[in-house]
């Protein structure tokens, strides 16, 4: 059995601050499990399906990391008994761990997905309503109007390059903060606050109605579909050129 959660180098700048002990589960980003009899788990990938850095960054890009992702997606998908006993499993080991080293555990499910977990029921329960100790959180591509928020479950919304300025402000005027990958992080974009979204991934500290600006990393830094928003550079001919 391949253990569901992991860490990463961001999870781990969390887990500095020594209140908060978090972790992650990667699955299958978008449609790179339907190969081998898995699905799409994100329903709204754009363009991102290519620089996601769910496999296009660091240890991501692995064979070993990318079967284990596809691993968990197929477990999900074909034996959702089996998959949820194991999650429990390794969320209870997660919260004593927590308990033991005086910190509130935390944790992501969609670590390079976009299912909605809260719909999810094990036993009857979704994971946010069984561990109501767990601070739950994710990014997503879902629209505030088709995925409301729901108790114990924070969401971050994420730009893709189709996103409009007004989509922006709806979501942020609905109390959803916005996460966009920028070339340069800035402090203001668009007149909006930014802030270091790569300081830590504690999402749910967050002040209410900022941007949260992450650098493009991976295959993202050659982006050039508008998926990043480029401040420093610009596009030539199909080229990346510094401003």
């Amino acid at each position: 059995m391949t253990n569901l959660y992991s860490q990463s180098f961001k999870i781990d700048k969390s887990n500095h601050s020594k209140v908060f002990l978090s972790t992650i589960q990667y699955m299958s980003p978008a449609d790179e499990s339907i190969p081998y009899g898995g699905f799409n788990a994100c329903a709204y990938a754009t363009l991102c399906k290519g620089p996601c850095l769910g496999k296009t960054s660091g240890r991501m890009v692995t064979d070993p990391a990318k079967k284990a992702r596809i691993k968990r997606t197929l477990l999900f998908k074909w034996d959702k008994k089996a998959y949820g006993t194991q999650l429990r499993k390794e969320t209870d080991a997660h919260i004593r761990k927590a308990k033991k080293l005086d910190r509130i555990p935390a944790g992501r499910l969609n670590g390079c997905t976009d299912i909605l977990w809260e719909n999810v029921r094990f036993d009857g329960l979704n994971m946010m309503e069984r561990y109501p100790e767990m601070v739950w959180y994710d990014y997503t591509k879902w629209p505030l109007e088709k995925r409301p928020s729901t108790p114990n479950y924070h969401l971050t919304f994420s730009r893709s390059e189709e996103t409009t300025l007004e989509q922006i402000q709806y979501s942020l005027d609905g109390g959803r903060n916005v996460a966009v990958v920028f070339d340069r992080v800035p402090t203001e974009w668009e007149g909006w606050t930014v802030i270091d979204g790569d300081a830590d991934d504690m999402r749910w500290l967050d002040p209410v109605g900022v941007i949260v600006g992450l650098k493009a990393k991976g295959a993202a830094r050659k982006d050039i579909t508008g998926f990043v928003v480029r401040l420093a550079t610009k596009i030539v001919d199909g080229k990346i050129v510094k401003l």
